[in-house]
């Protein structure tokens, strides 16, 4: 079985649209890092909340992630 990790998002309680916060170095949250994963999330959603005036509740989804054919 493939490993899951943790996405960190937040959703906007007016729309219902979400945004994922992606890392570019590549780092993810492992299950074990949950407590990290959703204090991410909580500043992520924070920081949206700030920037539109908006609210955002934080989210965060476990995924398997998917194998690339080369």
């Amino acid at each position: 079985m493939s490993q899951q990790f943790l996405l960190v998002k937040a959703r906007n309680t007016r729309t219902g649209g979400s945004l994922k916060q992606q890392d570019l170095t590549g780092a993810r949250f492992t299950l074990a890092q949950s407590e990290m994963a959703h204090e991410q999330a909580q500043r992520f959603a924070d920081s949206l909340t700030a920037r539109t005036g908006d609210q955002w509740v934080p989210v965060v989804e476990s995924y398997t992630p998917s194998r690339r054919l080369r």
